[in-house]
């Protein structure tokens, strides 16, 4: 089973850890894979690449290297969204959180990539998945496209709360310890 797991990990957060131990220590035998979105992504605040793919590079670390990061998404020259990610990656299944499947209509060929693909759904805090699931009607109909894992306990942590509280107790120590040493996330003059 190959798992890839997308975001801007902007940075990537004590949560995206959570997430990918939970994942792999309940799929010791999948592929799991860190996607990181390129910069032609052109969110606002996204740090630059290599500082991103590097943060990941420790989190894989700190997972006893049993995950991987790729620069796919890096080496587009425009965003095309999960649809053009999982075209490449064929039979994968999306990680996403509970959040992602509210917006899930916004993305880039919609409805194509809940037709085409196969995900595992997160829970987020305030958000009921399966009433998200039957109020669409796409997303009813693949039903059997979804692995929800209710279990994992909601972690109410995300990058966004780190750029704006500076929070290290949200990061790794050691994704800290590179923010501090590469000056990143600073307030602009």
């Amino acid at each position: 089973m190959r798992i890839i797991y997308g975001g801007a990990f902007n940075p990537p957060t004590k949560a995206h850890y959570e997430i990918a131990k939970y994942i792999i220590e309940k799929y010791p035998e999948c592929e799991f894979i860190f996607m990181p979105a390129g910069n032609v992504y052109n969110k606002p605040g996204l740090e630059k690449e290599h500082h991103r793919l590097d943060m990941l590079q420790l989190v894989c670390e700190k997972l006893d290297n049993k995950a991987i990061v790729s620069t796919f998404e890096f080496d587009q020259e425009k965003f095309c969204g999960t649809y053009c990610t999982m075209e490449q990656y064929q039979g994968a299944y999306f990680l996403m959180g509970a959040d992602n499947l509210a917006e899930i209509e916004k993305w880039i060929k919609y409805p194509d990539v809940v037709y085409q693909n196969q995900f595992i759904i997160m829970p987020r805090e305030h958000y009921d998945i399966e009433a998200i699931i039957e109020a669409n009607e796409v997303l009813k109909k693949t039903r059997n496209h979804f692995i929800i894992l209710d279990e994992f306990d909601k972690i109410y942590i995300s990058s966004t709360a780190y750029r704006l509280k500076k929070d290290d107790s949200l990061l790794l120590e050691e994704v800290a310890n590179y923010i501090k040493a590469n000056h990143l996330y600073q307030e602009e003059n």
